[in-house]
């Protein structure tokens, strides 16, 4: 079986609401993962937004993680990372299948999100959630030689 069918297996992992108790983990994650990492304080106060975040564990082990919170009547998923040694296995498939119910638990209909114009893969798989391409923000992103765009995506549920 070739690596990108693979289906990632949730029988063994855990979803948590986003707490203190992870912020460890995700951070390391974080600093390996975005050329221009968050800081540990914008975890501290996703905490503090009673946001739409979880994260995905694996026994004790942070694997994955879902940043999103309510903006108005819609969601504003902020970031969403898997630990390297986990992708292309379909875990963030399953996140965003997560976030999609709570949601829908929430009322929202509708999903906004930023990515690097750069990240051709991300832009990919969002595309395949169904995402659509609305608009495209100048100097959005830091990067190690300036700035970067972003492309603002948005999907209705």
């Amino acid at each position: 079986m070739k690596r990108e069918n693979q289906i990632f297996q949730a029988n063994n992992c855990t979803i948590e609401n986003f707490s203190e108790d992870h912020i460890d983990q995700v951070y390391a994650i974080e600093l390996y993962s975005n050329p221009t990492p968050w800081s540990e304080k914008i975890f501290h106060k996703i905490i503090e937004s009673r946001s739409l975040s979880f994260v995905i564990k694996l026994e004790d082990q942070v694997i994955g993680f879902c940043m999103a919170n309510r903006v108005l009547d819609e969601c504003h998923l902020q970031n969403i990372t898997v630990a390297k040694e986990y992708r292309r296995q379909g875990l963030g498939q399953f996140m965003m299948d997560i976030l999609i119910k709570r949601m829908r638990l929430a009322d929202l209909n509708s999903v906004l999100l930023e990515v690097r114009k750069s990240n051709h893969a991300a832009q990919s798989f969002y595309k395949k959630l169904d995402f659509e391409r609305l608009s495209e923000r100048k100097d959005y992103y830091k990067t190690d030689n300036g700035k970067e765009n972003a492309i603002i995506m948005h999907r209705i549920l």
